[in-house]
C-alpha cells in the first residue's frame, strides 16, 4: 500500500517541473495536481516527494553544467512552496526517482512555462510580475555560427510598462553579456536566457537609454523568462559591473548660421572580469540571498587563488 506523505496534512499538492539545457537547449515540462489524480497515483507521487528530501528551496549548479540537463521544480502546498533549480550533477540522489518520474511526463513547452513564485500562483501570473514578451525569437544563424539575425520583430515590456523593441533584421550575438560569464549559463542564447539576451543586445547597441536602466531591464527580462533568482542576480551583477557602459554628450554647433544638436556617445565599458572574479561572483550569489536592488552597490572581491 502506498505510503502517505507526512507533509500532505489536510491538503494536496501541485508540482511544476521544467527540463532544459543539454546540447539541444530545448525546454520540456509538466504540471501535476494531485487533486486530479487517482488515489493510487496520488499516493505514488506523494511517496516520491517525501522520499526526495526536498523540503527547502535552493539553486545549485556545477561548474561543468553547460552541457548538462537543468531541472527546475516547484512543489506547492496550500501555504508553502519549495523551489529547486539545479543541473544533473547537483541534483541530490534521493530526488532522482522523483525527477525521473516527472521527466517521463514532460512534453515540449514554450518559454512562458515557468515556476510559480508563491503558493497558489500559476506560472503565467508569476511571469507577468516581471513583464511580458511580445512575439517569439525567430532568427536565422549566420554562416559564422555566432551572429543571429532576427527574422521577425520581438519585444519586451518591463514591469514599469516600458517597451523594449528588437526589430526584424537586427543582428545579435550575445556580446552584451561578458563572455567570461557565458559558462555559467551555457551561452547567451541558451534556454531561458535567450529572450532577455536578444533584447539586451539590441538595447546595448542602440545606447539610447542609460546603461543602468538597460542592465536592470536585463534582470527583469531574465526573471520573466523563468530564470531563478540566483542565476538572474549573478548575471545582473555580471552585466552591471562588467558589461557595456556609455556616456552621452549633447553638443550644439552652428551650421550655416543655424544651431544643430549632435549626440555623441562615449564608450566607458570596464575591463573584462578575471577568472578569479567570475568564481567569486558565482560563489557569492550561491551562498547569499540578495535583493536585485542591492546588486548595483555590491563589490565582490576576486577569489583567492
Amino acid at each position: 500500500m502506498p505510503r502517505r506523505c507526512t507533509l500532505r496534512q489536510a491538503f494536496l499538492m501541485r508540482i511544476t517541473f521544467i527540463l532544459s539545457g543539454g546540447f539541444v537547449g530545448s525546454i520540456r515540462g509538466c504540471r501535476l495536481d494531485t487533486a486530479t489524480l487517482p488515489a493510487v497515483d496520488r499516493g505514488d507521487v506523494e511517496h516520491l516527494v517525501e522520499a526526495s528530501g526536498l523540503t527547502e528551496s535552493f539553486e545549485r549548479f556545477s561548474p561543468t553544467g553547460r552541457d548538462l540537463q537543468h531541472y527546475d521544480l516547484a512543489i506547492e502546498w496550500a501555504t508553502r512552496l519549495v523551489r529547486v533549480s539545479c543541473d544533473d550533477a547537483s541534483l541530490p540522489d534521493p530526488a532522482r526517482p522523483l525527477v525521473g518520474f516527472l521527466a517521463k511526463r514532460a512534453v515540449p513547452q514554450s518559454l512562458s512555462f515557468t515556476l510559480p513564485d508563491a503558493p497558489g500562483e500559476h506560472a503565467a501570473s508569476a511571469a507577468a510580475t516581471w513583464g511580458r514578451f511580445i512575439g517569439d525569437v525567430v532568427a536565422k544563424w549566420g554562416d559564422d555560427g555566432r551572429d543571429m539575425t532576427l527574422v521577425e520583430p520581438f519585444a519586451y515590456v518591463d514591469p514599469q510598462d516600458v517597451r523594449w523593441d528588437a526589430p526584424a533584421g537586427v543582428v545579435v550575438n550575445g556580446a552584451s553579456i561578458p563572455r567570461a560569464f557565458w559558462s555559467l549559463i551555457g551561452g547567451p542564447f541558451e534556454g531561458r536566457f535567450r529572450n532577455a539576451s536578444v533584447i539586451h543586445d539590441v538595447a546595448c547597441e542602440a545606447r539610447d537609454r542609460p546603461w543602468q536602466a538597460v542592465h536592470r531591464m536585463f534582470f527583469d527580462a531574465t526573471r520573466c523568462g523563468g530564470v531563478g533568482p540566483v542565476k538572474a542576480n549573478t548575471m545582473y551583477y555580471a552585466v552591471f559591473h562588467f558589461g557595456p557602459r556609455w556616456r552621452v554628450e549633447e553638443r550644439t554647433s552652428i551650421v550655416a548660421g543655424r544651431p544643430e544638436a549632435e549626440r555623441v556617445v562615449h564608450d566607458e565599458t570596464p575591463p573584462p572580469p578575471t577568472a578569479a572574479e567570475v568564481r567569486a561572483v558565482e560563489h557569492f550569489f550561491t551562498t547569499h540571498e540578495v535583493a536585485a536592488d542591492e546588486v548595483p552597490t555590491l563589490r565582490i572581491p576576486p577569489a583567492v587563488e
